[in-house]
């Protein structure tokens, strides 16, 4: 047996080389351990082991360890010995971008397309594919023809390769086209569930649509690898996007222990020191980034990039020009320049660079969606004001396009007045009748639902009533709560935080209405004594977490609380002084510290006053409420609503099948009773809105109309009600209460031809000819078979005031019905004022209907 001791050694070093294969350095890759691999790749090419795979495997442990020099090395030996290898020539690429070496770049290319030619049979795997592919697209190939010629052969050919599927995903991705993308990405997903790369391709393409989703997927791919570079970048943004600026430099300092040179994350420090306002601190940051090149244009894309995000756009414009000054021809840049410039209201400028950006790539699926945008807004109205530039559709802007130029206008007065602060230049206010195009000028992508407003400063984008007929909501509020955000951010230079900035403008909201912005409900209550109270420090990490819209309407809830709690207790000249505090470039910390006793005492001083505020909220009132991990089945509702009259939900439920069941004298009862427990209810489902419909049926117009009334006091976009109360005021000749109600509608959807004739018919009665000359000039838009009748009623109403514009509407009516004899008599009465001035105007024979 000792005779074969000496040759142990040699044993075990072979056991230990043959253990690392390529298959074993691919795997040490996929999870992580890039030292592992370098190490054995390093010893493999030491031992002249054959293959291209050797040098691809070392110069990519190489590069996630941020050693691009030696990277470039392996991957130049490696072409001296393979000189037929394109994967190599194109890694080299890649490496020669990070290293700015754009000589080594383009020889790259050209040596790429010289032995493809020669003996293009060659190459045909999946690997060779996409190399040849990815560097067709940087020669300028189409699109199209690489996604067939190139992906799809190797994606269909190879179908238990990664390699297709990967590459064309992430070229719709680049193209911005993410429906395709996860299209193509899914199943690659379900064939190689343990690829990293594909796992968070895919999470890139559904962040927007499926967020939860995106949050699995990229969750897994640190359990796959712990040090996967993407994802703990993505993290690193999202942390500066929810503005926890200490966990991103954490998650920073955790890419470095990987990679000290990674430029991606020193641009992403730069950002938060910005942020923070520390320009050395950035300065030094950008230099790491581009310590391996200068001439890397997409360091100050990536910072101008994450600085358009906190709607610093102006400084976010200034990064991108920069990129363009190293790259002319770096279009991530030019794109975003584009968007810039129109967030920042400077349309030409804008729209010309999107166009050059579209020019040098006409499928990029962000500028097609953009210059598609331009088309329609060519085709909008504008509407100028002393203060306002207002585009919408045209025939919007007829119905009740000079409502939206008076609500700004007060805006304006009333906001510019409390705060101190009047916005220098013109405001740009952009409503959009297809939600498509709202999502498009707002976030660059279609298909963004959940937002009824965005205000980037100077620009205010919103969904017109057109576009929410599905779910109404008051644009009168929407409007005052985002020209609220022109004041604070502007009054901030755009470095105010997300939550102070909604708070102020859902508080302000309930200024001016309490109906408007969000308020206690029991579900928010319900929170508050559960202690799901988020910090201040935190707030702003709230939208961006929330997963629900319920989550979502609770942080501007509690956001616009914190706002209330501080001018309750240190008085609104402390908010205006912590806002100015915020323009001189003081932390938010810093300037609560000053105004209003520092952020550790804000956040606990804060939690009890809001607990406080939800336990007087309905006291006494039971709800059931869901609860995240109540363990145990909720009662019978209606059982419990017998034995404990207090609880509020279950009465709703008994009430519910009371009316079911045709028994309307007691539902009307149990009713009646939960209005008065609960009278701040103001839901669509509540006591009142059941009680209306109970009085409804047991046709009782005036007690249904009452019920309503109290309803839309507490209100402010429940359509169907007011519509229903519109009705019932007009049929009982409540004329002064009916045009009440008629603004409301108008206030939710001015674009109900029906309501519109009604609202006319009361404001008429009682001589608002603000109101009904309103509703007729929508209704000249919205119901053009009656224009004739319409034009007359204008005629009418415009007699006393504007005999000029009501002589021309009198002579288009008899265009339209030239036998019509109310016009004609009309029209002699105007001629006969022209000569009597003085005469009354006399009535009309027509009756009003």
């Amino acid at each position: 047996m000792l005779q074969y001791l000496p040759f142990l050694p040699v044993l075990i070093c072979t056991v230990t080389v043959q253990a690392a294969t390529i298959s074993d350095c691919q795997q040490m890759l996929q999870q992580g351990d890039y030292v592992g691999c370098l190490d054995a790749t390093t010893e493999a090419i030491r031992r002249r082991s054959y293959g291209e795979d050797w040098p691809v495997l070392k110069a990519a442990a190489e590069t996630q360890l941020g050693r691009y020099l030696q990277a470039a090395e392996t991957l130049d030996e490696g072409i001296v010995r393979y000189t037929w290898s394109i994967r190599l020539r194109m890694q080299r690429y890649d490496v020669s971008q990070i290293l700015g070496d754009r000589e080594a770049a383009e020889r790259m290319l050209d040596e790429i397309d010289r032995v493809a030619t020669s003996a293009p049979w060659r190459y045909t795997d999946a690997d060779d594919l996409v190399a040849l592919g990815r560097a067709a697209i940087v020669l300028g190939a189409d699109p199209k023809d690489v996604l067939e010629g190139f992906f799809d052969r190797a994606r269909k050919n190879y179908q238990n390769r990664p390699d297709g599927y990967l590459a064309a995903g992430q070229l719709a991705i680049e193209k911005g086209d993410f429906a395709l993308a996860a299209e193509l990405l899914r199943p690659a997903v379900e064939k190689f569930p343990d690829n990293t790369d594909i796992c968070f391709a895919l999470a890139t393409a559904v962040q927007s649509a499926e967020p939860e989703r995106a949050a699995e997927l990229l969750d897994h791919t640190l359990t796959l690898n712990p040090q996967y570079l993407p994802t703990l970048q993505h993290l690193a943004e999202r942390q500066i996007d929810a503005e926890d600026y200490t966990e991103a430099a954490a998650t920073i300092a955790k890419i470095h222990e990987i990679n000290p040179w990674h430029p991606e994350s020193h641009a992403l420090q730069a950002v938060i020191h910005h942020l923070l306002n520390e320009p050395q601190a950035e300065a030094r940051s950008r230099s790491a980034a581009l310590a391996f090149s200068t001439a890397n244009p997409a360091v100050d894309f990536l910072i101008g990039q994450k600085l358009s995000r906190k709607y610093r756009f102006a400084e976010a414009a200034r990064y991108q020009q920069q990129a363009l000054q190293t790259d002319p021809q770096f279009l991530p840049a030019r794109t975003q320049l584009a968007q810039d410039l129109l967030r920042l209201g400077q349309d030409e400028r804008g729209w010309a660079m999107a166009e050059e950006a579209q020019n040098q790539d006409r499928y990029d699926t962000t500028l097609f969606n953009l210059l598609q945008l331009k088309d329609s807004l060519d085709n909008f109205a504008t509407r100028r004001t002393d203060h306002f530039v207002i585009r919408m559709d045209q025939q919007e802007s007829a119905v009740y396009g000079q409502q939206v130029e008076d609500l700004l206008s007060r805006a304006f007065e009333t906001l510019s007045a409390r705060y101190g602060y009047t916005p220098a230049e013109p405001i740009v206010v952009e409503i959009f009748d297809r939600p498509d195009d709202f999502a498009v000028r707002t976030f660059g992508i279609p298909d963004v639902a959940g937002f009824l407003g965005v205000c980037f400063g100077r620009v205010i984008t919103a969904n017109s009533p057109a576009s929410q007929r599905n779910s109404p909501n008051n644009w009168q509020s929407v409007l005052w709560h985002e020209f609220c955000h022109v004041i604070t951010l502007q009054m901030t230079g755009n470095r105010i935080p997300r939550w102070l900035s909604e708070g102020i403008s859902v508080y302000e909201e309930r200024q001016v209405d309490q109906r408007w912005g969000q308020s206690m409900t029991p579900a928010f209550r319900q929170r508050a004594q559960d202690g799901n109270i988020t910090p201040v420090s935190r707030l702003s990490s709230a939208f961006l977490k929330a997963e629900s819209g319920e989550d979502l309407n609770f942080a501007y809830y509690e956001s616009s609380m914190v706002v209330e709690f501080l001018i309750e207790k240190h008085g609104f000249e402390s908010l205006k002084a912590i806002l100015n505090d915020l323009n001189q470039g003081l932390t938010i910390n810093d300037a609560l510290d000053r105004h209003a006793g520092g952020l550790t005492e804000l956040d606990a001083a804060f939690e009890v006053w809001l607990t406080g505020v939800a336990e007087r909220y309905a006291s006494g009132v039971e709800f059931s409420v869901q609860r995240p991990n109540a363990e145990a089945s909720p009662p019978d509702l209606i059982e419990l609503a017998g034995s404990n009259p207090a609880h509020y939900t279950a009465g709703l439920r008994l009430a519910l099948n009371l009316i079911r069941a045709e028994k309307l004298e007691q539902a009307a009862q149990k009713l009646e009773q939960l209005v008065e427990l609960f009278p701040e209810d103001a839901s669509p489902g509540g006591a009142r809105r059941m009680l209306a419909e109970v009085y409804r049926r047991q046709n009782q117009p005036d007690r249904q109309a009452e019920v309503l009334a109290a309803h839309l006091m507490r209100s402010a976009d429940d359509l169907e009600a007011a519509l229903q109360l519109l009705e019932l005021q007009v049929a009982a000749g409540q004329w002064q209460q009916a045009t009440e109600t008629g603004r409301l509608v108008m206030a939710i959807d001015p674009l109900q031809p029906a309501a519109l004739r009604t609202i006319y018919q009361a404001a008429a009665q009682v001589a608002q000819e603000d109101l009904a000359i309103a509703a007729l000039n929508g209704l000249l838009q919205l119901d053009p078979a009656d224009a004739a009748r319409t034009r007359f009623q204008l005629a009418r109403m415009l007699r006393a005031t504007d005999r000029g514009a009501a002589r021309r509407h009198i002579l288009l009516a008899l265009e339209q019905a030239p036998r019509y004899r109310d016009a004609h008599r009309l029209l002699l009465e105007l001629s006969a004022d022209e000569t009597s001035p003085d005469k009354l105007p006399s009535e009309s024979r027509e009756p009003l209907r």
